[in-house]
């Protein structure tokens, strides 16, 4: 009895609702707003360069945590532009973008749309695209391996994180090189060994360097000062680079 009365006062409501009243839509739009790419960034460009025509290999490099916001300036102060600064000369072209932000990650979109302006712009060897990265570039360094594989021909995390779920997109021509201390108390070195495990077994040509007794700030430099890195890095390409 008491079900039946319940179920009369439900049917009573949804009457009074349902009068004389216009059903709800849900229509599919099409958004036309356009982002403003707004990052700064660094191009190293190598000796003779501009007096040759051939095309030359580019390397990617995002900046850690510390160095985010609008003074592009904060950029050479680390990484690869550091070494620049430093004296250091290198074979290849190197794309240093600055995150915008000071506390957030990387916006992937903006990095990538701003690396398609640089690789029409410069002579660029298309199947000799490298991504590198330290802490939180490192976790854009995997992103991009993620979002953009065809255009990497190698890629190398230094003390980063990301989502072992989305590995399965990266190219499966793509080398990996992973590295990360013992002592790092900023990005657990698991992060690292979960996102190694999965391209294994994904089989992808991988490899990891776990440096003993080393801290956040210190992989950096010892991936960064490692020459078999930079040996085994400009053997890497794509047999067929993307257009």
């Amino acid at each position: 009895m008491t079900r039946g009365i319940v179920a009369l006062v439900f049917a009573a409501v949804v009457g009074m609702c349902n009068a004389g009243v216009t059903h709800a839509e849900q229509s599919a739009e099409r958004s036309s707003t356009s982002i403003e790419n707004d990052l700064n960034y660094l191009m190293y460009t190598p000796e003779g360069y501009s007096s040759s025509e051939k095309a030359y290999p580019l390397v990617v490099w995002l900046h850690g945590g510390d160095q985010g916001g609008t003074d592009i300036e904060k950029v050479r102060s680390s990484g690869i532009p550091k070494l620049i600064e430093d004296g250091k000369t290198f074979p290849f072209l190197v794309f240093s973008p600055q995150n915008p932000s000071e506390e957030l990650l990387y916006p992937i979109e903006k990095v990538e749309a701003a690396l398609d302006e640089v690789m029409s712009k410069y002579r660029v060897d298309r199947a000799r695209v490298y991504v590198m990265g330290f802490s939180r570039g490192g976790f854009g360094t995997w992103a991009m391996a993620e979002q953009s594989p065809e255009k990497f021909a190698a890629v190398v995390p230094i003390a980063g994180g990301g989502n072992r779920h989305y590995l399965s997109r990266t190219n499966e021509k793509a080398a990996f090189w992973v590295f990360h201390g013992t002592n790092d108390d900023v990005i657990p070195l698991s992060d690292s060994v979960v996102l190694f495990e999965r391209l294994v077994g994904l089989k992808r040509n991988a490899r990891l360097s776990v440096l003993e007794g080393v801290d956040h700030s210190g992989v950096e430099w010892a991936a960064l000062n490692d020459q078999a890195l930079w040996d085994w890095l400009m053997k890497q390409h794509l047999e067929v680079p993307p257009q």
